[in-house]
């Protein structure tokens, strides 16, 4: 099973694979980031509050500056192991991310990140946002 999304953004490519790619990139529930943005590099999202715990560790197989990159992803060692696709696309005064995930194997993981995705880029549009005030 995969899920396809699309997201525009009113930042440029640069700006927005730049923050795509950063350990500095943190987004609530988030509270620490490690990216390392080269094939076999890692890609770790930390959340760590009083109420929960839990990680997102994967590896890039590809990385192509400000175009594409693809990377492994696994929620808390649940076995469940996904593939992101991610591509920054120009388009009229912005850019648009192209967001494919594959490999899921059951239909409520499908879910979960569907709503999941949306949340994460409300988030990540604040953030570059913040960072043009």
């Amino acid at each position: 099973m995969q899920l396809e999304k699309t997201y525009d953004s009113n930042f440029s490519i640069q700006a927005v694979y730049g923050a795509w790619v950063s350990s500095n990139t943190v987004i609530p529930p988030a509270t620490r980031m490690e990216v390392l943005p080269e094939v076999g590099g890692h890609y770790r999202l930390i959340m760590e509050t009083p109420d929960f715990k839990g990680k997102n560790e994967g590896k890039f197989l590809a990385v192509d500056p400000g175009e594409h990159v693809i990377y492994r992803w696994e929620w808390n060692d649940d076995g469940e192991i996904t593939s992101i696709e991610v591509t920054f696309s120009e388009i009229n005064n912005g850019t648009q991310v192209g967001l494919k995930q594959s490999g899921f194997t059951k239909e409520k993981s499908v879910t979960h990140h569907d709503s999941g995705w949306d949340s994460d880029i409300e988030g990540f549009t604040a953030h570059l946002q913040s960072r043009t005030r």
